[in-house]
């Protein structure tokens, strides 16, 4: 079966852990029976290639919301830190 082309990527790399993260958007069938604003119009997502499985349709808004709180979180980790730190015990 034919993979369907995406009308828009992002594509985002952490320069400094070499981490990358690709978005593509695909437009959604537009299943309401009355007239829609233009502006909301809804996308599937893929992932690094992926189908996303958190969310199934979104908004641009809705991705650029996710997108913010994703590179928010990134920006806070401090440059070396492990991925998942093991808790450390006085002992």
């Amino acid at each position: 079966m034919a993979r369907t082309s995406a009308r828009f990527r992002l594509s985002l790399k952490d320069q400094q852990t070499k981490e990358s993260l690709k978005i593509e958007l695909i437009p959604a069938p537009n299943e309401s029976l009355f007239i829609s604003n233009p502006a909301a119009h809804r996308y599937r997502v893929r992932v690094n290639g992926k189908a996303s499985t958190k969310v199934k349709d979104v908004t641009l808004t809705e991705v650029f919301n996710r997108l913010r709180r994703w590179l928010v979180a990134r920006a806070a980790k401090p440059h070396g830190a492990e991925r998942n730190p093991r808790p450390t015990s006085d002992r």
